[in-house]
């Protein structure tokens, strides 16, 4: 599917999120595919040090020309990825607000205090390390509808997913973007 959007489509950036377990398989068949992001799900990470996956992970990643990304889960304490983000390696956060697997779940809020904590943190990196994070954006993936998208704009999101809301809206999918996008607006 990447290879055939990636032709009809030469110009659109290709994120792709893979909630799976070992991603390091999938690397290569995605690079090779055309994608631009590779977003690995934090919690996929496996042996003794999840962080050394991660870095290995990423790592992987960029070495087969792609953009890198991470995704937690609503469990995940957002400080536990701080030490990835800060290895360059990263440059995105995809924030789930819902549990992996099915769509129409309800947003849950512990996604807008993990994109206050990533703003905070993206803010005071170039302070307290002289690293200048702003190129690491912050996405949220769940639950997003006209009241939650300015709620998490609000908190510090850059991008938003959003399936359910926009594919089952009764007005049709465009005009379901256009309120998503009235509704951050408002926010800003």
């Amino acid at each position: 599917m990447v290879e055939a959007m990636r032709q009809c489509y030469d110009n659109v950036t290709l994120d792709i999120h893979l909630c799976v377990d070992r991603p390091v398989r999938y690397i290569k068949p995605m690079a090779d595919a055309g994608a631009t992001r590779f977003i690995f799900q934090w919690e996929a990470m496996t042996g003794n040090s999840t962080l050394a996956a991660a870095l290995d992970i990423a790592q992987e990643v960029n070495n087969n020309g792609m953009k890198c990304g991470v995704s937690i889960n609503p469990s995940t304490p957002v400080e536990d990825i701080l030490p990835l983000l800060e290895s360059g390696l990263v440059d995105m956060v995809d924030v789930l607000a819902v549990e992996p697997g099915f769509g129409g779940q309800s947003f849950q809020d512990s996604a807008l205090l993990k994109l206050r904590k990533l703003r905070e943190w993206r803010a005071s990196a170039r302070v307290l390390s002289g690293n200048d994070m702003s190129h690491v954006k912050f996405m949220v993936d769940g639950g997003i509808n006209t009241n939650t998208s300015s709620l998490v704009t609000e908190a510090g999101a850059d991008i938003m997913v959003a399936g359910t809301f926009l594919f089952r809206h009764p007005r049709g999918l465009s005009q379901g973007v256009k309120e998503l996008l009235d509704s951050s607006c408002s926010a800003k």
